[in-house]
């Protein structure tokens, strides 16, 4: 069942390259840690699948003490990033778990309101997923 949910989106995804070129794709994670690794994993499959367009995981919420330097998950983003998917941080939540920006992986950046950022890429023409 997990291999189906994984190969699900990256046949929609497929789908869609074939009706056109896609700007990018920006991925969602807000919800702990098991669904921030899914979303980066994700991401870093799905850049295989499409390595012409751009990835971005977007995240926001509680889920953004997980983007600390010393955090479980900072080698996954840092392999990610490697890869050339952006790893976004909202800078509201930040500020709202008083996480300074100082603190986060050397790989993620820093965008004023997370959910806006998301809304700015859909408007732009981007693809946006919520794994």
């Amino acid at each position: 069942m997990k291999k189906l949910l994984l190969v699900l989106p990256l046949l929609l995804v497929t789908g869609l390259a074939r009706a056109g070129d896609i700007t990018g794709i920006v991925v969602q994670a807000n919800d702990g840690r098991v669904q921030l690794e899914h979303a980066l994993k994700l991401a870093s499959n799905m850049h295989e699948v499409l390595p012409k367009a751009k990835f971005e995981v977007v995240v926001f919420g509680p889920t953004v003490k997980l983007l600390k330097a010393f955090s479980p998950v900072a080698p996954l983003i840092h392999r990610v990033a490697n890869e050339g998917i952006k790893v976004i941080a909202c800078g509201r939540s930040l500020k709202t778990d008083k996480v300074p920006a100082s603190s986060l992986a050397f790989d993620v950046e820093v965008v004023p309101f997370g959910a806006v950022h998301i809304m700015e890429r859909e408007h732009h023409g981007w693809e946006y997923f919520r794994p």
